[in-house]
């Protein structure tokens, strides 16, 4: 529960430190005296957006600090769950500065200002004038509903598998717009495949045609060379060739190497020659007999040859180019087939979810109806006590295309007259009507929700005399169990409340100021008689505040 608020430089208000208790306090005063900066001061240490307007005029900067006990274990364990320690008792500061900056702390420690919202914004549930236009908007309607009792485990159930659902169903769109970009390119991208696959192209295989290609194309020459080197080493029937000189002068020095050892030393030196001459001339020989079939491959080398000519013109200037682009489509081929036989389980589990969410969807929607059934009959029971007798709750739930909320399209509509047929509660209901529909729907989900501090902030609004009073019992009642606290212009509500908090403008010759006065039972007929009569008290409006204040407390 909210315990202690303190306000300083706060718009209007100086310095105020406000005590709230259990149960219903009424916050009352005259128009402008700042009601309405108080639930902006408790919206601030909620983490909502606060603009720098708020600080007030001349001072460096507004603070709000707001003190919670026996706070909710599920807001202790979120706490824990971000390093934050968090007890039973809890103070919470917002600070403002005038040039915009804002601040936050737990217990003394510096926070985010977003950490505020994500741990207290379940802690105080706060009804302003511009919530029952809400109920004007139907897509509101469904967390209304859910919020009273839509089976928890089922609405899982299907979150998860909406989850799963939307996770696949991106994965084929992504998948689907490559292979939609790459479709039309997908059977050159096969035929540039097995082109260059079938052709076996390599660098080392196009630097040996080419060498070939060159001895093939001077092979005249070169057979000429061959010959006419073999003729000078062989000799013919007219010179006497190099190697049958060599030999005979091998022949005249072996008979005189014993004369010298030098005549030996080159006698054996011309031998070695000898042998080495006879070897080359046996390799000569075998070169020149096969030199033909070199030549007789100059066709087939020039068509292997133009192969690569092809592929070099289309693919790249290079061999090493066309292999590149070569490993590069493969990829881009595997890429679509292998995203083909993705696309196909995709699409088989794809079909398996959904069939698993129909179902789902179908149990949520059956919850939704049978948890409205329980719902729309606690708000007609209230909607009957504050003077809505012959009102009826009607839930209107149509199919619509899975989203995350369900499959369904839930309006409430209502019929306030005997007779009338229920329609949507903008063409029905009136600003009166609104306040007490919303105020019995926020009646009926206090029992179910964690919150423990109710804040309404003018749910009077077009409401007056009996109806009023019917609103200021139930607010009573509601506060049972809760901490209630409403803004309220209407002396039968404030009536009804454990604790009066007075809110009172005042000025001197230069500055206005806010003060917030916890109201005895003496002050408390005097506030109420004004609220009845106005600024001009007269004794019949104390008298007529005393007996509104003893009906009160009879109840």
């Amino acid at each position: 529960m909210l315990s202690e608020l303190i306000i300083e430089n706060v718009a209007v208000i100086k310095k105020a430190h406000i005590n709230f208790a259990d149960g219903f306090t009424a916050l009352t005063g005259e128009t402008g005296a700042g009601k309405s900066i108080i639930i902006d001061s408790i919206n601030a240490v909620l983490g909502d957006r606060v603009s720098k307007s708020i600080v007030r005029t001349g001072a460096q900067k507004a603070s709000v600090v707001a003190v919670f006990e026996n706070i909710n274990k599920s807001i202790i364990e979120k706490a824990a769950e971000m390093d934050i320690d968090i007890s039973d008792e809890c103070i919470v500061t917002r600070q403002i500065t005038a040039d915009g900056k804002s601040t936050a702390r737990i217990n003394s420690v510096p926070c985010p200002v977003s950490v505020l919202k994500t741990l207290f914004s379940n802690a105080i549930n706060i009804h302003g004038q511009h919530d029952s236009q809400s109920l004007l908007t139907p897509s509101k309607h469904i967390d209304i509903l859910d919020s009273f009792g839509t089976d928890g485990a089922v609405k899982a159930t299907y979150s998860e598998l909406y989850n799963q659902y939307v996770d696949i169903s991106s994965q084929i769109s992504e998948i689907e717009s490559i292979n939609k970009d790459k479709k039309d390119s997908l059977d050159l991208l096969a035929f540039q495949v097995d082109e260059i696959e079938n052709a076996n192209i390599s660098p080392e295989e196009e630097a040996d045609l080419l060498k070939e290609r060159k001895i093939a194309r001077d092979s005249e020459k070169i057979i000429s060379a061959l010959n006419q080197s073999y003729g000078y080493l062989s000799g013919d029937d007219d010179n006497i060739g190099v190697l049958s000189g060599l030999s005979e002068a091998c022949a005249y020095l072996s008979d005189i190497v014993s004369y010298s050892d030098t005549i030996n030393s080159i006698n054996e030196s011309l031998n070695d020659s000898l042998s080495v001459i006879q070897d080359s001339m046996y390799d000569l020989k075998n070169y020149i007999d096969d030199f033909d079939s070199d030549v007789s491959r100059l066709d087939e080398i020039e068509d292997r040859l133009d192969v690569y000519y092809k592929l070099k013109n289309k693919y790249g200037p290079t061999v090493s180019d066309v292999l590149n682009y070569y490993n590069k489509i493969k990829n881009d081929l595997d890429t679509i087939e292998f995203a083909r036989e993705k696309l196909e389980k995709l699409y088989s589990e794809r079909d398996m979810i959904l069939d698993k969410l129909a179902i789902s969807a179908d149990r949520l929607t059956q919850s939704r109806k049978e948890t409205f059934d329980r719902m729309a009959s606690e708000i007609q029971a209230s909607l009957r006590f504050l003077n809505m007798p012959n009102v009826k709750f009607v839930l209107s739930c149509e199919k619509k295309t899975y989203s995350k909320d369900g499959q369904d399209s839930i309006e409430f509509l209502i019929s306030t007259n005997k007779g009338e047929e229920p329609k949507p509660l903008s063409k029905i209901a009136s600003g009166g009507e609104l306040s007490r529909i919303m105020l019995a729907i926020k009646s009926v989900l206090a029992e179910k929700e964690e919150t423990y501090t109710l804040i309404f902030d003018e749910i009077d609004t077009g409401v007056s005399g009996s109806a009023a009073t019917k609103i200021g019992k139930l607010l009573k009642e509601t506060s049972k169990g809760k901490q209630v606290l409403c803004v309220t212009h209407s002396a039968q509500i404030a009536a009804f409340s454990d604790n009066h908090l007075y809110i009172e403008k005042q000025s001197d010759s230069e500055n206005t100021f806010t003060n917030v006065k916890l109201l005895n039972d003496t002050e408390r007929i005097r506030e109420i008689a004004r609220i009845i009569s106005g600024d001009n008290i007269s004794e019949t409006a104390l008298k007529n505040a005393e007996e509104m204040l003893e009906y009160a407390h009879s109840m």
